[in-house]
């Protein structure tokens, strides 16, 4: 069930989780140029990416397979804060796009897996989707 309703004049916030400083960069850049879309947070390791997430509730995470530590990878964060923030929607990245990757990633809550070398650019226009979708309320 969502429970975040994006509200239309306000922005849609993001929070970006990668460990790739270069492909954050360009992923941050990105989201730039996407009308009504607010980064409210990034994160390469996962204690950091879970208490940004909580911290800032963010309406969807971006968050990449593979992360700066060993403690845990996106999937792994994505599946921690769905216990606190169960409407928050998901995007996960990876350059691992394997049926076991994108099968943990719906498993944890993932709305959307894109392999990196060829699906990156849309996430823009998977945002915007997400922000028509959400100007309505969600059951």
């Amino acid at each position: 069930m969502n429970t975040y309703n994006y509200m239309a004049g306000a922005d849609m916030k993001v929070f970006v989780v990668e460990d790739s400083a270069a492909v954050r960069e360009r992923l941050l850049e990105m989201l730039q140029e996407v009308e009504d879309v607010e980064v409210v947070g990034e994160a390469e390791a996962f204690d950091a990416a879970v208490a940004g997430i909580i911290r800032t509730r963010p309406d969807v995470a971006v968050l990449d397979i593979k992360l700066a530590d060993e403690r845990g990878s996106g999937i792994d964060v994505l599946a921690e804060v769905k216990k606190v923030l169960p409407g928050m929607r998901a995007i996960v990245l990876s350059n691992y796009a394997t049926p076991q990757h994108m099968k943990a990633s719906a498993d944890a809550g993932a709305e959307f897996f894109l392999d990196k070398s060829a699906d990156f650019e849309r996430i823009a226009e998977i945002l915007e989707q997400m922000k028509g979708e959400c100007s309505a309320p969600r059951a």
